[in-house]
């Protein structure tokens, strides 16, 4: 795990800044942000922000690891356990949702945000102590093919999870380029439907992959 490193406070703003770019096109994000800001700046501004009160409201139970060469944020991964996926309102609250009121006088913005946390609320799993949930796992547009994703997951997130005790890492996806890639990583599809909102529809898979965790061998 030595190239990659845990986030801290100040490591925050450079995270959010890559996850921003790195969910820009995503499908949902596309379709309720395309045209709901005068232009792209504004957009990008919006996303950074959202992205800044995310990550530090999911890492309040959780753990951000990152990749980082030469100054450059490359990839980054939120996880934790089952048991502490659901952050609450005052974490929300505490990590600066407070500053995305002015934000929801704009209709595009609200029914964003109303969405985004209406399915995260229906993320629902069995709890289980032993499993982990990836929230969030990207790669930066400008270094996606070079195998960071693939590395971060088999050198970083996996030998984590299992020095946790950890057995079986669940996630969710929207698109096929995400499946596939978590699929060439061990994951396997546990169920595949589509979330509906408004009329515009959006595939979904839930992933899981079992960790052989190696057992302490007493003296």
């Amino acid at each position: 795990m030595s190239r990659f490193h845990k986030a801290a406070k100040n490591d925050v703003n450079t995270v959010a800044l890559m996850m921003a770019s790195s969910f820009a096109e995503y499908p949902f994000v596309d379709f309720f942000l395309k045209d709901a800001f005068r232009n792209e700046n504004d957009r990008a501004r919006f996303l950074q922000k959202v992205s800044k009160i995310l990550i530090k409201t999911l890492i309040r139970k959780g753990i951000c690891f990152f990749e980082k060469n030469n100054g450059d944020v490359r990839a980054f991964c939120i996880l934790s356990t089952i048991k502490d996926m659901q952050p609450t309102v005052w974490d929300m609250v505490t990590s600066g949702a407070i500053r995305l009121v002015p934000n929801m006088f704009n209709r595009a913005v609200r029914q964003f945000i109303i969405f985004y946390l209406r399915e995260a609320a229906n993320v629902n799993f069995q709890n289980d102590p032993n499993t982990w949930y990836v929230h969030l796992f990207a790669v930066s547009p400008n270094h996606q093919g070079k195998q960071l994703g693939s590395m971060m997951m088999n050198n970083c997130v996996f030998p984590y999870v299992k020095e946790q005790h950890g057995n079986r890492i669940l996630l969710s996806t929207n698109t096929e380029m995400a499946l596939r890639f978590y699929t060439n990583n061990g994951f396997e599809p546990i169920a595949h439907g589509e979330i509906s909102y408004q009329g515009q529809r959006f595939e979904k898979w839930d992933l899981s992959k079992d960790l052989i965790v190696e057992e302490e061998i007493k003296p």
